[in-house]
């Protein structure tokens, strides 16, 4: 009799994707919860909140069902080695496993990949439309700008101070002795000459299938103000190419709202498959740090929710619009994914105009993740003195020096971090290697990367709720919002307003 197994049936396991009957029951079992959720949202029609967790919650039970049946194994092909070896196979990996994370997150990748292709074009398109409109105000956008860069590069700032702190405090990286072997990647430490010139889009057509946003920003830019110029000596011509915009602007978002409506399935998939993959028996080890990490993410969120209070923001209201696209940057662990749903909600649920929403919003994917930038580096840093630092090995170092250096060089790093999943090694090399550690860095992320997938979900998420609380504070400081309930009469601090405009006594 015809068994299912990795010696004797090659379609199954190499086309099919299934190499054993466990894989095949545990595959269909998931996809009957897909279909029973589908059912259920369906006929009941829950609100998008209840949606999404409920797809996080049968994700999370999946998942620790299958790490139960097998022993809270690591399924991963491979897994972290010690400081500085090479990445060799995982001992405990199960092939069986493997074949139901290759099925399940299908959806995920599906999604991700979705919304991503959305991204470039959705951004082009916001950009073009509110530089090309003839009551459109050049002044009022470069100032929201401004104002909005400045706020991201601050929440990276504290958000590391923060990191730092919990980090000195609580002593990660004591007990560890590191060694210098390795290397690291030194294209990752730009100076800012070369970040500025990654800016200018270098292919008027290869710009639209990298996955940068700030080249395509500068493009849109340029050609909405070209539209805008010649309307004067070719006003019709252009009033078609407004049209155009416009039209293309709808048939995206029609489209991003059908990934919209996935997203539940998306979100069980990739919980699922996170719990499955996640070394769990690493946690015991370096448990403290994820710990640590963590709180510091719970902190900056914090002061995310404090700062759009001090700035005249009821931050009660805006947690409860803010929900749905923190929540898809926890589960896609992207930036760039969760911008086309950012967008969204800032101009449909927060009533921000587009002179905001499609300015600042797009910048917070590149320029000042607090998450993975200002949370990242703190912790790394930290993790470094007692680690490195403090053993003996470099005894010129202070942790005043340490800290005064590391937050320039990780302010410095933020302007050109790409807001995609891997984002952690790359802000790792260029912090450790712009303070002059870079043979460090296999030794770091050889301890720090053993759980970055569990890590990188809270960080995408303090990266989008920073990037709605500077939006939203900066589209204040313009006047940018509509929604008058999400305004507080009066409020604490104004002090941007000193930098771009008089403020009135009694306003």
């Amino acid at each position: 009799m015809t068994t299912l197994s990795n010696d004797n049936i090659n379609l199954l396991r190499d086309f099919v994707g299934i190499s054993h009957w466990q894989s095949l029951i545990g595959i269909i079992v998931f996809f009957s919860i897909i279909l029973a959720l589908s059912i259920f949202i369906k006929k009941t029609k829950p609100k998008f909140l209840i949606r999404i967790f409920t797809g996080m919650g049968l994700g999370l039970i999946f998942g620790i069902t299958i790490q139960a049946i097998t022993g809270s194994n690591s399924h991963n092909i491979t897994y972290p080695n010690l400081p500085g070896t090479p990445i060799k196979p995982n001992p405990d990996y199960i092939p069986w496993v493997a074949k139901i994370v290759h099925w399940i997150e299908l959806l995920k990748t599906i999604f991700i990949i979705g919304i991503t292709m959305l991204t470039i074009p959705l951004v082009f398109l916001a950009i073009a439309r509110i530089t090309s409109k003839k009551n459109s105000n050049s002044k009022t956008i470069s100032k929201v700008s401004v104002v909005g860069i400045t706020i991201l590069l601050i929440n990276v700032a504290i958000a590391f101070t923060i990191a730092f702190g919990l980090g000195i405090a609580f002593k990660i990286g004591q007990g560890f002795n590191l060694t210098d072997s390795g290397s690291y990647d030194k294209t990752t430490a730009k100076t800012i000459p070369e970040i500025i010139i990654s800016y200018v889009p270098s292919s008027l057509i290869g710009v639209f299938t990298q996955t940068l946003i700030i080249p395509i920003i500068v493009l849109g830019a340029l050609i909405g103000f070209a539209i805008k110029k010649l309307t004067k000596h070719n006003e019709e011509r252009m009033d078609k190419a407004r049209n155009t915009l416009e039209t293309m602007w709808k048939i995206i978002i029609s489209i991003l709202m059908m990934f919209i409506k996935i997203m539940p399935f998306a979100v069980m998939s990739m919980l699922a498959t996170a719990i499955i993959n996640q070394p769990i028996g690493a946690l015991a080890n370096i448990g403290i740090i994820i710990g640590v990490a963590y709180l510091a993410l719970l902190i900056t969120f914090l002061w995310h929710l404090l700062s759009l209070y001090l700035f005249g923001i009821n931050p009660y209201r805006w947690l409860v619009k803010a929900q749905k696209p923190i929540i898809a940057g926890f589960t896609t662990q992207s930036s760039n994914a969760a911008l086309p749903i950012a967008m969204n909600t800032l101009k449909e649920d927060l009533k921000v105009k587009e002179e905001g929403s499609d300015t600042v919003m797009p910048l917070s994917t590149t320029i000042g993740l607090s998450g993975c930038a200002g949370v990242q580096a703190g912790i790394i840093l930290s993790f470094l003195w007692f680690s490195v630092i403090l053993p003996g090995n470099f005894p010129n170092w202070t942790i005043a020096i340490l800290f005064i250096n590391g937050l320039i060089v990780t302010l410095v790093a933020s302007l050109g971090i790409a807001g995609v999943p891997g984002t952690a090694a790359v802000v790792t090399a260029g912090v450790l290697g712009g303070l002059g550690f870079g043979s460090y860095y296999a030794a770091v992320y050889g301890i720090i990367g053993a759980l970055d997938g569990l890590f990188d979900m809270g960080r995408t998420a303090v990266n989008i709720s920073g990037g709605l609380q500077a939006t939203v504070i900066a589209s204040r400081n313009q006047e940018l919002i509509e929604d008058e309930k999400l305004l507080l009469k009066k409020y604490l601090f104004r002090g941007l307003h000193i930098l771009t405009k008089k403020v009135e006594p009694n306003c």
